[in-house]
């Protein structure tokens, strides 16, 4: 069955080649060669291409609007409601024919990019959709399915697989999580033992040390002893300054013994001057030694 059933008058044969040969390049397939095979008739022939044909194209010229064969055959298109007129010549149809719009293909030379011959091919493809050449094209770009689709067992376990997984994911997200670890307190950097500071040593303290052979010096009535902290220790026990005095000048009396013990004498008067508090037993040393 051919897409386009083309009637035209013999005397434009050459004009319908030009029309059948551009329809056939966009991808139709046209009945418009009048050879009747042998051992048909021409009755057979051209009934059978007007019943299975989808769609007709008339050419009207100055010699068509004169043929009784283009006038039957155009009649019978418009009865099947499958009639495309084409005007090859500024002409008048026929009656019954003139409330058909034409496709407009007056001073066409053959080319693609003439306005009549696109709309033509537009309307066509409006009647009868895309041409077989463009279906066939279609048909190529898409995808096979059967190679890029995986069978169908395959697919399904990966729906198992996928539906098994779904569950597991949601106990893992709702598992409590271990709180993140406490950062480590810094680590005191140690010093080496040969970098260690050394210990200040403290400043010493100035120690008078008193022979009992001189006394010392008597302190100025204004000048005050320095307040020691209070300690658990005893506090110090004052001596009048004449005492202290009498203490350290010496006597002829206890020369003797002054001179034994002197040592004792002197370091107990040193702690003394120093404002320590003396024991009961050193007080008594001092009482009974060293007046």
């Amino acid at each position: 069955m051919a897409d386009i059933f083309l009637s035209y008058n013999e005397k434009d044969r050459e004009r319908a080649r030009r029309v059948a040969t551009g329809l056939t390049e966009a991808g139709w397939s046209v009945w418009w060669d009048r050879r009747i095979p042998a051992g048909e008739t021409w009755r057979s022939v051209l009934e059978d291409a007007l019943e299975n044909m989808r769609c007709m194209i008339v050419l009207w010229t100055a010699n068509s609007i004169e043929s009784e064969w283009v006038y039957e055959e155009a009649s019978e298109g418009r009865r099947q409601d499958k009639l495309i007129p084409v005007m090859l010549d500024a002409v008048r149809p026929p009656a019954g024919f003139r409330e058909i719009q034409a496709a407009d293909l007056t001073g066409w030379d053959g080319s693609p990019e003439f306005e009549g011959w696109r709309l033509l091919l537009a309307d066509l493809e409006n009647m009868l959709g895309p041409p077989a050449g463009k279906r066939q094209a279609a048909d190529d770009k898409k995808p096979d399915d059967h190679h890029e689709r995986p069978p169908w067992p395959v697919r399904r376990l990966a729906v198992w697989a996928l539906a098994g997984l779904l569950p597991v994911a949601g106990l893992v997200y709702f598992l409590p999580r271990p709180s993140p670890p406490e950062p480590a307190a810094p680590r005191e950097t140690m010093a080496r033992p040969e970098e260690a500071p050394l210990p200040s040593a403290p400043p010493p303290h100035p120690v008078s040390v008193v022979s009992p052979l001189s006394a010392p010096p008597a302190m100025a009535p204004e000048e005050k002893p320095a307040e020691r902290p209070v300690t658990g220790e005893k506090p110090l026990q004052r001596y009048p300054a004449a005492t202290v005095s009498a203490i350290k000048q010496p006597r002829p009396a206890i020369a003797d013994a002054t001179k034994r013990s002197s040592a004792r004498c002197a370091d107990l008067l040193s702690r003394i001057q120093l404002g320590e508090s003396l024991s009961e037993e050193a007080q008594a040393i001092l009482q009974k030694e060293c007046k």
